[in-house]
């Protein structure tokens, strides 16, 4: 059996990256923060696909979480073939507003926490498994309305490439999928003259389902030859 750790997955693009996961047969280790309601609503969903899963209630954005993540893991599972870096942090503030503190979390959430992350289970590892950063569009095409999560993003980019020679030795690969827009909670809830100036600058003129960028994921995942790519998926953004 193949043991995968999806962080943040208990909605939107992690929920689907899950679903699929379970659906091709491996035990995912899911994860949430502090919405237990969410969690539950989305054990439900997963229970009607399999019950080769485990939900780890622990904040990613700090070390304590993390830690408590790590030890669940590798107490329950052999190895780990797949982790899945998703959970991240955004801040919209004003730029004249935004403290050091907001600004820290976003860092801590998007950068540092995956590196400690990986740190922690490098061991557990399986040789020749693989890791998926979920990297983003607004860490390659410069983006105002949240600094912190750009600048975050495009190091994470650059974390990603710089761990392949670390995990070289174990033959594990390691990639950034980069999606643009997409349909989670976050996006849906956007004001319909908001959501079609970003269409207007999408080739598709849509924005991407879950499943899609989760199909995508697992395409990665399993390729035996894609390794410190930084991979947009964004529908042809900025293109139109």
């Amino acid at each position: 059996m193949k043991y995968a750790f999806v962080t943040g997955s208990t909605a939107g693009i992690g929920l689907a990256i899950t679903q699929k996961l379970l659906n091709e047969d491996c035990f995912v280790f899911v994860n949430f923060a502090h919405d237990e309601d969410n969690a539950r609503v989305a054990g439900e969903a997963l229970s009607e696909i399999s019950s080769k899963y485990c939900i780890i209630k622990a904040d990613m954005s700090n070390i304590e979480g993390v830690d408590i993540a790590c030890e669940m893991i590798i107490k329950q599972c052999p190895q780990l073939d797949y982790l899945i870096l998703n959970s991240y942090a955004t801040d919209k503030s004003d730029f004249k507003q935004v403290s050091l503190v907001q600004w820290q979390h976003v860092m801590d959430s998007n950068v540092s926490m995956p590196f400690f992350l990986m740190q922690r289970l490098y061991d557990h590892m399986a040789e020749s498994g693989s890791v998926v950063c979920m990297g983003a569009m607004m860490g390659i095409y410069p983006h105002a309305i949240s600094i912190s999560y750009g600048v975050s993003k495009a190091a994470l980019h650059m974390l990603c490439q710089s761990m392949v020679k670390v995990y070289a030795s174990k033959k594990i690969r390691i990639n950034a999928v980069c999606p643009g827009f997409v349909d989670t909670p976050a996006q849906i809830g956007k004001a319909p003259d908001h959501r079609q100036r970003i269409e207007s600058k999408i080739a598709l003129n849509r924005f991407a389902e879950p499943f899609e960028i989760a199909d995508f994921c697992y395409s990665v995942l399993m390729n035996s030859y894609i390794n410190g790519a930084v991979i947009p998926v964004c529908g042809g953004y900025d293109m139109a």
